[in-house]
This record gives structure tokens, C-alpha cells and sequence, in this order.
């Protein structure tokens, strides 16, 4: 099987977890739409009491540490995975990676949106942007693995085809 392909394939099923973190996040925010506007009252928190304070301080943490470290250790892990020969085990790792890195970065964007109908704070809007923006330079693509593993394929056959 030529690298294109392996290439075109890895990145597709890495997509298939990105789009799945989105379709998540879209679910949560429907159920909980209809929960708001239903019989079923979802229990708000005031955002400037303490327990309010609380919760949003531990979430903008978990962004401000999981979203350098995510982006930052993966880019080293895929450093050393450039030293790898056997390309299966290569593409294995990589996916493994990628796989962590996107739940890693998207289960804040995921709480975020929750957070947006618990507390009813403009704050957790942006905070939920800002891990959104995150996920989104998370993305896969052919281009990006080549260039992230230091593959022999040419970047811009797989501009074209991606």
C-alpha cells in the first residue's frame, strides 16, 4: 500500500474522533435547549457564588493546562516519533496520540458547553470558544502528518486530494 493511502486513511479515522468530539458537544447543547425549555428545569448555578466561583476557576485551570500540554507534548511525542522505522508502529502511535490529544482538548470544549446553561456566564461562553478554537488546530490532515512525521511523501499531492 503506498504512504497516500496509509496517510489518507489515518487521517480519516483520526476525523471520524474530531467530528465525533463536535457531534458530541452539538448533543449536549440540544439536550440541554430542550431540558431549558421543557418542564424539566435544569438546576443553574449563580456564577458569582462560591461554588459558581469555584467550578468556573477549576475549568478555566483544566483549559489553561490541558490545552498548552495537549498541543505541546504531543508535537514532542511526534518528535520522537520521527526516529521510528517500522511505519505501522509509526502510524499506530501517532493515532494513539492524536486520539488523546483531541479528547484531551475536547472534553473541555464539552464541559465548557455545559458550563455555558449551568452557570449562565458570559465568561464560560468565550471560555468555551477558546477550547473550541483549540479542538479546531487539533484537526488532522494529510499535509500535517507528513510534515509532523517527516514523511517521504509530497505535501502537495495530498493538498490536492485532502
Amino acid at each position: 500500500m503506498d504512504i497516500e493511502r496509509k496517510i489518507r486513511m489515518l487521517t480519516r479515522s483520526i476525523n471520524v474522533v474530531y467530528y465525533t468530539i463536535y457531534l458530541l458537544t452539538i448533543f449536549a447543547v440540544v439536550v440541554i435547549f430542550v431540558l431549558s425549555f421543557g418542564d424539566v428545569s435544569v438546576k443553574t448555578i449563580d456564577p458569582l457564588s462560591k461554588l459558581g466561583t469555584n467550578i468556573s476557576t477549576a475549568y478555566i485551570i483544566y483549559l489553561l493546562v490541558s490545552i498548552p500540554a495537549g498541543l505541546f507534548l504531543f508535537h514532542q511525542y511526534t518528535l520522537k516519533l520521527r526516529k521510528e522505522t517500522d511505519e505501522y508502529i509509526k502510524f499506530q502511535k501517532y493515532k494513539k496520540a492524536a486520539y488523546l490529544r483531541l479528547w484531551v482538548v475536547g472534553i473541555g470544549l464539552i464541559i465548557g458547553v455545559i458550563l455555558v446553561y449551568v452557570l449562565r456566564s458570559q465568561s464560560m461562553i468565550f471560555t468555551a470558544a477558546i477550547a473550541a478554537i483549540a479542538l479546531y488546530f487539533c484537526k488532522p490532515s494529510g499535509v500535517k502528518v507528513i510534515r509532523e512525521l517527516d514523511l517521504d511523501a509530497d505535501p502537495n499531492q495530498m493538498r490536492r486530494r485532502f
